[in-house]
């Protein structure tokens, strides 16, 4: 099975101390917003943590209420069976079909069924109308 959907994901920068992230999700936990997918790095002495939550517009309020600013990004959420080479396909079709990808996170657990992941390109309509097109369908 694969699926695609359109949504946003929420990005913060800040400078890169111990426990920054703790504090960008104690405050969506606190609200008891599910964080759907996660990716966070640092570079620099600055940290980018970019997620999506199953209630964005409530997690960002939260988010800049707490002083952090916020940033929103057009984002494909991919659900693929968790099964080897399911991702492959995925991207071997985006490939073909010349689109390149700037950014992908996501991550699987051994026993699930799925696996959700986060896609970015710089024309994620085309993304959507390939996976609708060629692989939802089949």
């Amino acid at each position: 099975m694969i699926k695609a959907e359109l949504n946003r994901q929420l990005m913060i920068q800040l400078k890169d101390t111990a426990g920054t992230l703790a504090e960008v999700t104690s405050v969506v936990a606190a609200s008891s917003i599910n964080i759907i997918a996660l990716c966070a790095y640092a570079v620099d002495g600055m940290v980018a943590i970019m997620f999506v939550t199953e209630d964005n517009n409530a997690a960002k309020t939260l988010l800049q209420e707490k002083g952090f600013e916020v940033e929103e990004e057009e984002v494909i959420l991919l659900t693929l069976d968790n099964k080897p080479g399911a991702l492959q396909e995925v991207t071997s079709k985006i490939a073909e079909a010349g689109i390149d990808l700037s950014l992908m996170y996501g991550s699987t657990d051994k026993d699930a069924e799925q696996s959700p992941m986060v896609l970015i390109s710089r024309n994620n309509l085309d993304v959507m109308m390939l996976i609708k097109m060629q692989m939802e369908r089949s």
